[in-house]
């Protein structure tokens, strides 16, 4: 611990003139423009701004604005900025509304839901993907240094409300979402507009901005090709793109591992760490208001790290990043310490990506290429048991570095294991009674609107109340794959809870909302940075794999029942259905 200790104080000696800036764009990541117009409110968000184009080169702008500070003693007004962003950029350009060519209104998905209320409301949800379909307008290929979106050549689903580009791990339940629709194409352009961001930016981004350039998202991508791949069976698909997948592992490999102890053994695994200079660009009025507390430049540098690096989770922000004094998870953002974290979930993805890519080079027949990604997801799996595994709880937990402990408090994370396969079949059989003990005692599933990200009431959005279509996911697969009948009815439980609590918000507004209240069904959640968002991508996935694995016998409400999964199995049914056990 002393040498871990050591090695932050030397890294931060130094961070101020070693960061290098969120990004190559100056204007949108690294200039006194930048920082005026957000630190003065100039708008409400401060993603508006960093969304813009110029309307001239960026040289020209910049210059100008030096003219500004220069005739105003660096202290230009709101209006005088305002003033300046209304002549030099615009909002209209980028982006134009987009229908894929395979959606059809009537997917074959929909004749193995039985309950009538419930199929109408898979197909208002399917209904919803032309809505969300975008493609870069030929502005953006004709003159991108005026631009923070990066050009991909595929239209493509965005998230929703302010999230208008693609976003990382939002994909892949977007993709699970359009699989399920028939909609293999518009899938497959998704894919290859991550491999694009992944060989211009050198990993995929947190999303499809040049200002997530130094960070990325859970590294979901051989996931995501793993649902295509079993879904289509597109081999040509996959050889053409298999060496951006071994790119994009490489990646986590060269920049996120990190080697620690704990006990009397050394592990290497990987943690989220984003490390460029100043406050995220589309969040920079926050994060620099947080940091005013600090003195130091270094230690406002750590913090902004932090920052960025939850982000790169895509947990921002929650309580489990907070380590107080006491080595607790209670505390506000003054108490963030990603880095210090080795998170359970991105080592479960990391395992389950080399197991994808052994996977993948047995289907090429390239077994030399398989046994090398083969082992290392035995290494990956066997550290997450020694790491992670805790013996007197019976579940996986975070690992808090510093301190040389286990984070013991709910979250979804916390089977993540399980959801991606990362661990031994034996393991699973040995724990599967106590993971299911863990959850009851948790309490974590017995919420009317779902199962919330924490039962921590921080504030955050990341924490209770707030239940996220993304982790509700995550435990409904971990639960089936315990294997056992037990595990698979709380799974069934938990998803028709959700789809209930999802379908009785969609009556009562019309919308789909990007995270729920745990404690009031339907209901929209709260907390973060920004309102609530409408649309939306990896909502629609979630209800759609829900309603496809449990259509047969999930009902709207409990007036109507129908056989359990074992009576349904046993005999005859006109309905059809795809029945693999996970889509992964």
């Amino acid at each position: 611990m002393i040498q871990l200790l050591l090695l932050a104080a030397v890294a931060a000696s130094c961070l101020a003139e070693d960061l290098p800036p969120s990004c190559e764009k100056p204007v949108y990541c690294d200039s006194e423009l930048l920082h005026h117009v957000q630190t003065s409110s100039v708008f409400p968000d401060s993603k508006t701004f960093v969304d813009l184009h110029m309307l001239a080169d960026p040289e020209t702008i910049l210059e100008e604005f030096d003219q500004l500070l220069n005739e105003t003693n660096n202290n230009p007004t709101k209006e005088q900025l305002q003033r300046f962003v209304e002549s030099n950029f615009d909002s209209e350009g980028e982006l134009e509304d987009w229908t894929p060519h395979d959606f059809s209104d009537n997917p074959k998905f929909l004749l193995g839901i039985r309950d009538e209320e419930l199929r109408q409301y898979a197909k208002d949800i399917h209904n919803i993907w032309p809505t969300l379909g975008r493609r870069i307008k030929s502005a953006v290929f004709e003159k991108p240094e005026r631009f923070s979106l990066i050009p991909v050549p595929n239209g493509f689903i965005i998230p929703g409300g302010r999230f208008k580009e693609i976003y990382y791990w939002d994909t892949y339940w977007i993709i699970e979402g359009l699989l399920i629709g028939g909609m293999n194409e518009t899938a497959r352009g998704m894919i290859e507009n991550l491999i694009e961001l992944l060989r211009k930016v050198g990993h995929i981004p947190n999303g499809s901005r040049w200002y997530y350039q130094e960070r990325s998202q859970p590294p979901l991508l051989s996931a995501m090709m793993s649902l295509y791949i079993r879904e289509t069976k597109d081999i040509k698909f996959l050889k053409d793109n298999i060496d951006a997948l071994q790119e994009e592992l490489n990646y986590w490999l060269d920049s996120q591992i990190i080697t620690f102890d704990k006990g009397n053994s050394t592990h290497t695994l990987l943690r989220y760490y984003a490390p460029s200079k100043g406050p995220r660009p589309e969040s920079y009025r926050e994060d620099y208001n947080g940091a005013l507390r600090y003195t130091a430049d270094e230690r406002k540098q750590e913090f902004y790290i932090d920052l960025k690096s939850a982000a790169e989770s895509g947990w921002d922000f929650s309580s489990r990043w907070f380590i107080g004094d006491d080595g607790k998870n209670g505390g506000n953002l003054t108490n963030i310490h990603t880095q210090d974290i080795i998170p359970v979930d991105l080592n479960a993805i990391f395992a389950n990506a080399l197991q994808n890519m052994a996977y993948f080079e047995g289907i090429l027949k390239r077994p030399r290429r398989g046994s090398h990604w083969a082992y290392l997801a035995q290494q990956w799996r066997s550290n997450i048991e020694a790491v992670f595994w805790n013996e007197q709880d019976g579940v996986w937990y975070d690992y808090d570095m510093v301190h040389g402990t286990h984070r013991k408090y709910f979250y979804p994370s916390n089977v993540a294991p399980l959801w991606m396969g990362a661990v031994d079949k034996k393991l699973v059989v040995k724990h599967s009674a106590r993971v299911l003990e863990y959850l009851e005692k948790s309490h974590g599933l017995d919420f009317p609107g779902g199962v919330p990200s924490s039962l921590i009431r921080s504030g955050e959005q990341w924490d209770f109340p707030n239940a996220w279509p993304p982790l509700v996911s995550i435990v409904v697969n971990a639960l089936e794959a315990l294997g056992s009948e037990e595990g698979k009815k709380v799974a069934f439980d938990v998803a028709q809870t959700w789809v209930r609590a999802c379908r009785k918000g969609f009556v009562e507004n019309k919308q789909m909302f990007e995270k729920y209240d745990a404690e009031q069904p339907g209901k929209v959640g709260g907390g973060g940075e920004y309102v609530v968002q409408f649309g939306f991508g990896w909502s629609n996935g979630v209800v759609l794999e829900f309603l496809t694995k449990y259509g047969r016998q999930m009902t709207a409400t409990d007036a109507t029942s129908y056989s359990t999964p074992h009576e349904i199995e046993s005999k005859e049914n006109v309905y059809t259905i795809d029945t693999k056990e996970s889509r992964r």
